[in-house]
């Protein structure tokens, strides 16, 4: 398929619906272990609930938490290492 004519949001659209399918290499012990820093780090800093690690691929899953919307959050972000660890869900990838 010739994807280079697609709507670019339905392209997007198309990527975020088909994102928990994606093939995501395993963790190292080291991102894991970072991961689970963060984690730590977000709970200590106003966020209790923020979920642990999954442990195949280090990924925060946050769909529900609405960090940016909070000043904990916020907070929580800033003190903690910034908005690039947060999306490692589903990635909070990266």
């Amino acid at each position: 398929m010739d994807d280079s004519k697609a709507d670019p949001a339905q392209r997007k659209a198309a990527e975020r619906a088909c994102e928990s399918r994606r093939a995501v290499p395993p963790a190292t012990s080291e991102q894991l272990a970072e991961a689970r820093a963060f984690t730590a780090c977000m709970r200590a800093n106003g966020v209790p609930a923020f979920p642990d690690p999954d442990p195949q691929n280090a990924r925060h899953e946050t769909e529900g938490f609405d960090l940016k919307s909070s000043p904990e959050g916020r907070a929580a972000l800033k003190k903690c290492g910034g908005e690039d660890k947060s999306k490692t869900a589903g990635k909070v990838g990266g």
